[in-house]
Parts: C-alpha cells; structure tokens; sequence
C-alpha cells in the first residue's frame, strides 16, 4: 500500500532524528507510524517543512505549504491513503486532495463540524483518533462510522541505547512545553507545596512553549511564553528577592536523549497535572516517561487514563488537589521497594502495550480497513467501555 503523510510543523520529521531532535508530540507520533508501517513493507512517503531523503524505509520530500499538496502528490502517483496529521488536518477544508482514501489523524479535541462537512461533500473519508475517550467524543456525529483509534507509541527498542546512571536522583521532572495549557503552573505548585515537605528535591524542566510553535513573545529566559510567566509563574519562579529558585532547573528544548537521560535518574515525573485547560488525549511524553520506569503523576483528565495504570505505572489526579498530590509523591519517593515495583510496572505497561511494532500493527489494521473503504465497526461499544472504564477507576 502507497501511504502518504502530511505534517505541517517546522521539525526533521524522520526516524533518524528521532532521539536527537526536541520535538512535540505529534511530530514524534508521526515519525515513528511512517517508521513501522515502513517496516510492515509498505510505501511511505512523509511530506515535511524541513527536508528531504530517505530515512529508515521512508522516502521524505520537502513541502513549506498546503498549497505544495497536490503537486506532491501528482509527482507520487496512485496514493492509496493520504494522512493528514496534527495541525495539517485542516487542509481537507480548503484543498481537494487527489487520493484513493484521504484520512485527518487528529491529536487533540476539536471542533468535529468542519471534518464532518469534509466528509459529507467528499473531500475526507475518514478520521483518526489517538485515544477511545477522543473515540468517544465522535459517538454523535453522523460520522462515527468513519472514524478510527490508533494510539500513539514510542520506540521501546531505541530507548536502549540511552546511557543512564542507576542511581536515582532527588529530581521530579515536568516535561513537554511548559505551557499554561500544559499546566505547567498546576506542576510547579504541586512541587512547590512539596519540596517544603521534603527538601533537597529539586524540579527539572525541560521543554519550552517553542515546542509547539508558540508565536507570543518569551519571557528573559527563554522558556516560558512572557505573559503566562507574567500572569502564572512570577511568585512561584523567584524567592522574596526576585532571584530565580534555585531547586528549578530549566533545561529549555533539550534533544531527546538528553530528555530521556534526565528522566531516567527522576523519581516521578509530572505531566500536565491541569485542571483549568482542555485535557490531553494522549501524551508521547507520558508513554516515555513510563518507558524509562519513571511513574507519573498527571489529572485524571481526557485520555490519561489509557495511558498511566493508577497506582501501578503512576498516579492519576482524580481532582485538582494539591495536597493529595503531595502526598501520592511522598508514598513513592518515600517508600524505594514502592518506586521500584512502579518502575517496573510502567517500563513492562509501555513494552506490551505501546511500542512502535505492536501499534504499525494497529495502523496496517485500519488502514486496511480504508482502503477498502468500509465503515468502522463496534465503534459505539468502543466508547460505551472506555466511558465505564473510566468511571470505575474513579
């Protein structure tokens, strides 16, 4: 099968950069479904904003914009499923695309009416979501049918190469873009109401609000977005005499392995532990954080739930408490045979469950599925089990 994906984010979407580069989520998604349905002996050529070349199996060719499409694909020829991703997803609405089946992969929740219009005046066929809680926001639309769930996943066998010291540190570790819609400020309360309790920890951070293509004006130190440290941050940043803290480390975009090498000496790692901002569907960054056996600690919130196993791999807010926080992270860095068995759970959760074979396997099903052009099945039950899933681990 011919399949073609399009990414619009500014990032050397390829399989070879994938440790070195800082990219988000939804770049890191891409690259590594172009990656293993490569490896399952299927053509795939990624249209990116930064390069072209072969990288792995995948053939990539330089794209700056939407309107560059449809010469792209004329000069590919005969493509089965076109895969719009993340941000690009939109192109549907103001470009006909010449494809047998043309699919959005979506990363957060959106607005669902203009892809349903896509659908219905025939210029989309179907939509990819990455978690069944986002399955189940669909379960109205007229197009429910159409729509399907692959999840992300993360190269388990890559992560091996990673040096990484044994010893623990006294480090929580927050990572992605330290953005309010991240709740980085959620995070920092939480470390701030628990290194008074437990002092000598120190709060590492890496990513900036650069890591998903912040257009606002940043703040001195280059990390936050100047108006969220402004309005967010300030007393929570600096001590009494306006000096920056010294138990926060802001390592800014740092290459993946770089991230992947802190987090492997991190006793617990927080991610978007918000409650004030739209829920993550389901988070590269949480997936690698277990992968490296760091359990985490984020809301109870969106597609969480499939992603951290509460009480085994992590902790799942079930609301916006901090002092419940404070005491999940003092049960784990105060207990080393408790951090050791969640260590071990969440590295064993992410090997069987979200590496990249075992989710190309779950690309090629679907796909197949496309390109046959046949409905999605059992969608509704899908959602219905994911729903009570949900409310019973509550």
């Amino acid at each position: 099968m011919k399949i073609v994906f399009y990414c619009a984010e500014q990032a050397p979407a390829n399989i070879g950069n994938y440790l070195r580069i800082g990219a988000s989520g939804t770049v890191s998604a891409l690259i590594l479904a172009s990656h293993g349905l490569s490896q399952l002996g299927h053509e795939v050529v990624v249209l990116n904003r930064s390069e072209s070349g072969t990288f792995g199996n995948s053939r990539y060719l330089r794209t700056e914009s939407a309107d560059e499409v449809p010469d792209r694909l004329e000069e590919i020829g005969d493509v089965d499923v076109f895969i719009a991703n993340g941000f690009a997803a939109g192109i549907f609405m103001t470009h006909r695309i010449q494809a047998r089946k043309r699919a959005a992969w979506i990363h957060n929740f959106v607005d669902q009416e203009p892809f349903e219009r896509a659908i219905t005046e025939g210029r989309l066929d179907y939509v990819i979501c990455i978690s069944h809680n986002q399955l189940g926001t669909w379960w109205r639309s007229p197009a429910f049918a159409r729509v399907a769930q692959v999840y992300n996943c993360i190269d388990t066998a890559a992560l091996v190469d990673v040096p990484v010291s044994a010893e623990k540190e006294k480090k929580i570790m927050f990572i992605g873009a330290p953005r309010q819609s991240k709740g980085f400020h959620d995070a920092l309360r939480i470390f701030d109401a628990f290194s008074k309790e437990h002092p000598g920890y120190k709060f590492y951070v890496a990513g900036s609000a650069t890591l998903h293509g912040s257009s606002a004006a940043l703040s001195d130190n280059g990390v936050f977005e100047k108006e969220y440290e402004e309005s967010h941050l300030r007393d929570l940043l600096r001590t009494k005499t306006g000096a920056m803290r010294e138990d926060v480390v802001l390592l800014g975009t740092i290459p993946r392995h770089e991230v992947l090498r802190h987090l492997g000496t991190a006793m617990v790692a927080l991610q978007n532990p918000c409650w004030d901002s739209e829920p993550e569907v389901h988070s590269v960054s949480a997936l690698e954080a277990q992968a490296m056996g760091v359990p985490v600690l984020t809301a109870f919130r969106g597609g969480q739930p499939e992603v951290v196993i509460d009480g085994h791999t992590g902790i799942l807010m079930k609301n916006p408490d901090i002092g419940a926080a404070v005491r999940a992270l003092g049960a784990i860095v105060g207990d080393p045979q408790l951090a050791s068995r969640m260590s071990e759970s969440a590295k064993r959760h992410i090997t069987e469950r979200f590496k990249v074979e075992a989710i190309a396997c779950d690309w090629d099903r679907n796909l197949a599925v496309m390109s046959r052009g046949d409905r999605f099945k059992g969608n509704f039950m899908k959602a219905i089990r994911i729903k009570c899933r949900h409310k019973m681990r509550r």
